[in-house]
């Protein structure tokens, strides 16, 4: 019984770093809830393993194994529609988006680039091993051989799924930026010229803000109407845009940081089966935009706080 008590000490002061390695395990808030929960459990099962360590490697053991259960069966389910990650709210820190030229023992990536919107999208690219091994190592800044063992792999294996996982990453780290505090207010400048376009119900203007090889998804999770695949293409996007925006107007936006970039919070009386709550961002690449994704799905929603209706 004592051990219990003393680990529900530890759990209590590792609760925030067991959330986010949950959050960025599974890019879902509701699984990370679970999976915090669930992680105590498991990790009390047993008696403390290493006195000198403390609890933090037994619980993060727990909640990473379960992670990689969590994301094996996600991978068995269909999901309807586009799937994006829940949206976090995370204040005003930014990225300093200096990643070491070549891979490290220590992170590559910092707390707020790997809670970001675009690290959560590419890391659906890579195997459940594979993403938990890539952000222990480079996100967390854990050694391969004590990241192996949180996740009771073989050397071999964990070395394998570790090579696999920085390759999947390349393109990534190539084509995006962290969000930086240079890049924060940029995004926000030209998120409001993309709303201003909207409101006005002007495709011409907006199709000229978007790159030639820009991407839309919807998050409706088949709960609200939504195209159920990413649409590409500037003219189409546009268009799909400007035909959203007039089936839930009037609409009100607020403004917040979610994931380190800002992001419009769009709140609308609606019709049936148009989301009266919903969650619009970009991504950009120079002055145009890349990437459009509007979250609408309920169960998305949850650690955002909207303005009272």
């Amino acid at each position: 019984m004592f051990y219990r008590v003393v680990s529900a000490e530890a759990f209590s002061a590792e609760r925030q770093f067991l959330w986010d390695l949950c959050y960025r395990a599974t890019g879902s808030v509701v699984d990370a809830d679970m999976l915090l929960r669930d992680s105590f459990t498991k990790a009390v099962e047993r008696p403390l393993v290493n006195q000198d360590a403390g609890w933090r490697p037994q619980l993060a053991s727990a909640a990473a194994i379960l992670a990689m259960d969590a994301l094996r069966h996600r991978k068995r389910r269909s999901y309807v529609g586009c799937w994006l990650p829940s949206p976090v709210e995370t204040g005003a820190g930014a990225s300093h988006g200096l990643r070491p030229s070549t891979w490290p023992n220590g992170p590559r990536y910092d707390a707020v680039e790997s809670g970001s919107m675009a690290f959560l999208m590419a890391l659906e690219a890579l195997d459940p091993g594979e993403r938990l091994m890539c952000l222990i190592c480079h996100a967390f800044g854990v050694e391969s051989h004590a990241a192996a063992a949180t996740l009771e792999l073989t050397p071999a294996t964990a070395r394998s799924a570790l090579q696999q996982g920085r390759r999947k990453m390349q393109t990534y780290d190539s084509t995006r930026q962290a969000p930086t505090a240079d890049v924060q207010p940029h995004t926000a400048d030209v998120l409001r010229d993309c709303l201003s376009c909207l409101q006005d119900h002007d495709a011409a203007a907006l199709e000229k803000m978007l790159a030639r090889d820009a991407q839309l998804c919807f998050d409706g999770a088949g709960e609200f109407i939504a195209p159920r695949a990413p649409v590409g293409g500037p003219a189409r996007i546009a268009r799909l845009l400007v035909k959203f925006a007039d089936g839930i107007e009037p609409v009100r936006f607020a403004f917040r940081m979610l994931n380190g970039l800002p992001a419009a919070l769009g709140s609308s009386p609606g019709r049936p089966r148009w989301a009266r709550r919903f969650i619009f961002r970009i991504e950009t690449r120079g002055d145009l935009i890349v990437d459009v994704q509007t979250v609408m799905a309920s169960a998305k929603l949850t650690a955002v706080r909207f303005d009272p209706a």
